[in-house]
């Protein structure tokens, strides 16, 4: 595997929207989504140092974290007894594609796993939504042997602007907050604890904080929402624009929220990544020895084929 590179980008161009796909990860990076009026809306969050060589050719740094933004597939999620690797063998891996690359609104990766994981092989296509400022994807997961594998999407929205408060909006059940601290000596919020509303997260030392105040903050946070209906909506009330995430909901009920807005200071965040995490995900986490540990998934046998869509799309408001 290189080391150092994201192998061969892919451009995406359609009507309303261009974009790159990497080899590395099959990731969608630097989308940008053409909103009716002729705003030009950056909706994913890349990382400062995808251009610095000291970071980038850093061996001890995973490929992923080194080339850190932008939207993959978790296969699987976390970190998980069936996969070494954090998010699975194809995110810190370069991908295949299917036809040689060239300028268009639509291609396909693939990416064999190594014959110890439950896992044979992933595809999956992005396209440019004609006519929308949407992007399409679809992934298909091939299972080597019987499992039960937790699966999840991976995009890092935007944060915003300073001061910006943005809002989710959606119908789920309840929320959980992540069953241990997070990030010890830097998260906000209370461990293990239930919510009702994004509007007010429970803080470890009383009282509640909205979603929007806490991606003002510099911190590093996790919640959970379930029972997910399929589609969240992320407004961003100063910019005008809202971010719309649709996916199935039998798929992925549940939806990891990740917020990094300066709170991790080793190598190679340094303070410097604000991005937030907006993850459909089949599987949750739960307290375990004396860590957060990821439980369930989805129950794949052998030979099977499975397959699901979903979509990033931007509206003005």
């Amino acid at each position: 595997m290189s080391i150092a590179l994201p192998g061969t980008k892919y451009r995406l161009s359609w009507s309303h929207g261009t974009a790159e796909v990497w080899a590395l990860s099959g990731a969608l990076h630097h989308l940008e989504l053409t909103l009716a009026d002729g705003r030009v809306v950056r909706p994913l969050a890349e990382a400062p140092w995808q251009g610095e060589a000291a970071t980038t050719g850093d061996a001890a740094t995973p490929a992923h974290l080194r080339f850190l933004g932008g939207e993959w597939a978790c296969v699987p999620f976390g970190k998980s007894e069936a996969d070494p690797v954090v998010h699975g063998f194809g995110t810190d891996t370069c991908w295949r594609f299917e036809e040689s690359p060239e300028d268009g609104d639509a291609v396909a990766l693939a990416i064999d796993y190594p014959e110890d994981r439950p896992v044979a092989r992933l595809r999956r296509t992005v396209r440019g939504v004609p006519g929308a400022a949407r992007v399409e994807f679809s992934l298909e997961v091939t299972a080597r042997r019987d499992c039960v594998l937790p699966i999840g999407l991976h995009p890092i929205l935007a944060p915003g602007r300073e001061g910006e408060e943005l809002r989710i909006e959606g119908g789920w059940s309840h929320g959980e907050t992540f069953p241990v601290t997070f990030e010890p000596g830097v998260s906000r919020l209370a461990a293990g604890a239930r919510f009702e509303d994004a509007r007010a997260l429970p803080l470890a030392g009383g009282g509640a904080v909205s979603f929007g105040d806490l991606l003002n903050e510099m911190t590093e946070e996790a919640f959970q929402l379930f029972g997910v209906d399929g589609a969240l909506r992320i407004v961003y009330p100063q910019a005008g624009h809202a971010v719309r995430l649709e996916w199935r909901a039998e798929d992925y009920p549940t939806c990891l929220f990740w917020i990094s807005t300066g709170g991790r200071t080793g190598k190679p965040w340094n303070g410097r990544f604000r991005g937030f995490g907006v993850e459909p995900l089949n599987a949750r986490f739960e307290a375990r020895d004396g860590a957060g540990a990821i439980a369930g998934g989805r129950a794949f046998r052998a030979g099977e084929v499975w397959s699901t869509r979903y979509s990033i799309g931007v509206d003005g408001l």
